[in-house]
């Protein structure tokens, strides 16, 4: 990008987005933003109580996450995300399954594309976007 571009500010209202309901069971999101070049993203995602997901998995490039509320285990670890807490899952590592012991809003972020490939919990390619 050169100066010479035009630039502009985005501002959204997230409580004006409706959540999106994903094909896994207890699981919508709010997309903020995405590169569809790179597949980076920023999503609101909540999990509702006694949801999440189901199996191991790795992802394609760099996960954050900081949890907005609720309370939100990876079962093997232990690693509980409450409000305020920051997560990072680098690129390539195996986690899950977790579970929301709370309805559980959390920021993520993923620095490219979330999976190497579609995972069994979606149904559908969109949905693992």
């Amino acid at each position: 990008m050169t100066f010479d571009e035009p630039l502009r500010e985005v501002l959204l209202q997230t409580d004006d987005l409706e959540w999106v309901e994903k094909s896994l069971a207890g699981l919508a999101h709010k997309m903020l933003w995405r590169d569809e070049q790179t597949e980076a993203s920023i999503a609101l995602v909540r999990f509702e109580k006694g949801s999440g997901i189901p199996s191991a998995h790795q992802h394609a490039s760099n996960q954050f996450m900081f949890c907005l509320s609720g309370r939100y285990v990876y079962l093997p670890t232990g690693t509980t995300l409450t409000k305020g807490s920051f997560y990072w899952n680098p690129k390539g590592v195996v986690h899950g399954p977790t579970m929301a012991e709370e309805t559980s809003v959390l920021l993520e972020v993923y620095d490219g594309p979330h999976y190497p490939v579609r995972p069994s919990f979606y149904d559908n390619d969109e949905d693992a976007r």
